[in-house]
């Protein structure tokens, strides 16, 4: 594999990035002009203490995320700290939004470049990490939908025709990536299939990387799944990660005091189908699909009011504040770096 250093997005992609995400806002606010004023006098509602709280709940997502790096990091890395697992995982946070969603283990594969893990290695431990979250969302989805299948039945059909495809695609994504993985027939036919392409100079490069890639993510998923405890670590922050995130509808939907009418566990199920449903659904720069599956999963709910108000507030703290404050951890990681260089070299 390539060990050159990684790259970070160049300024220019920066802006345009930025550019983009601030185009996709706008038509964000056009589509919900009809109803700003539900929205307004439904934000109205909420005190400063509130606000807080669900900007902190929305908070807890990358910091979850970071704890889940620590744990997977240092069984490769035993000095790897919070600190440094945290830095990383804001910094992935921040190159998801400004790459337009790519741009997340990249950048954690710089940060963890930069602080001594192999490219090969830390990009291998970061698809495991993305595995064990998908798993987690699909298993949560699962639960939830067997716990209170009758109910979202006998109350919506709508969301119950999105499901089945839902399944399929975050399913298989889940089912490709363990197998390729763990499985020596599977990770055969990458390498026949990789040996299928083109016998020119610039598809041998890219075919030697790859397979390099495949090997190094066998080699670790393997170390890493062998320690059960580990494992049992990784998914119980993904599931609190997740919990904490589905509680944020609710939060937003009591603190505004809108009359829908839902319990909390009725919440955690329609939410984690939401995210369940966004994950078969095209986005740019991790918009797009919340935002469509939040409105086709709670529009079923609520008033259209009542669901853009509750979106509105959901997508402040569980994105762009978490957007902001990651742009400025991603600064101070930066400086961190730096400065763990500066001692390499004394």
């Amino acid at each position: 594999m390539d060990q050159s250093t990684p790259q970070q997005p160049s300024r220019k992609k920066t802006i345009l990035s930025l550019t983009v995400l601030v185009v996709l806002t706008g038509i964000v606010f056009w589509i919900f002009q009809r109803h700003w004023a539900e929205i307004s006098a439904a934000l109205a509602q909420l005190r400063f203490w509130q606000v807080l709280l669900v900007l902190a709940v929305g908070l807890t997502y990358p910091v979850l995320e970071g704890l889940v790096s620590w744990v997977i990091i240092r069984s490769r890395m035993p000095g790897f700290t919070v600190r440094q697992a945290l830095e990383s995982s804001f910094m992935g946070t921040f190159g998801n939004v400004i790459c337009l969603g790519a741009g997340a283990m990249p950048m954690q594969s710089y940060y963890l470049y930069r602080s001594g893990l192999p490219l090969g290695p830390g990009v291998g431990l970061m698809t495991l990490q993305y595995v064990f979250h998908k798993t987690t969302v699909l298993l949560y989805a699962t639960v939830m939908l067997l716990l209170q299948h009758r109910w979202l039945a006998a109350n919506t059909s709508g969301v119950m025709n999105y499901l089945p495809m839902a399944y399929a695609v975050v399913a298989a994504i889940i089912v490709a990536l363990v197998l390729v993985c763990v499985s020596p027939l599977i990770q055969r036919l990458a390498r026949w299939a990789l040996g299928c392409l083109p016998r020119t100079d610039s598809w041998q490069t890219r075919r030697e990387k790859w397979l390099e890639q495949l090997d190094t993510l066998g080699t670790e998923s393997r170390h890493l799944l062998a320690d059960r405890g580990r494992c049992v670590q990784i998914f119980a922050l993904h599931t609190l990660k997740l919990f904490l995130m589905y509680t944020l509808p609710y939060l937003c939907i009591r603190f505004m005091g809108l009359p829908c009418g839902l319990s909390f566990w009725q919440v955690q199920l329609l939410a984690s189908l939401m995210l369940f449903l966004s994950n078969a659904l095209p986005n740019v720069a991790g918009m797009g699909s919340i935002e469509t599956a939040f409105l086709l999963v709670f529009g079923s709910f609520m008033t259209r009011g009542e669901a853009m108000s509750t979106l509105m507030l959901f997508r402040i703290a569980s994105y762009y504040f978490v957007f902001g404050f990651s742009a400025v951890a991603s600064l101070f990681a930066q400086k961190h770096l730096d400065r763990m260089d500066a001692q390499k070299r004394s």
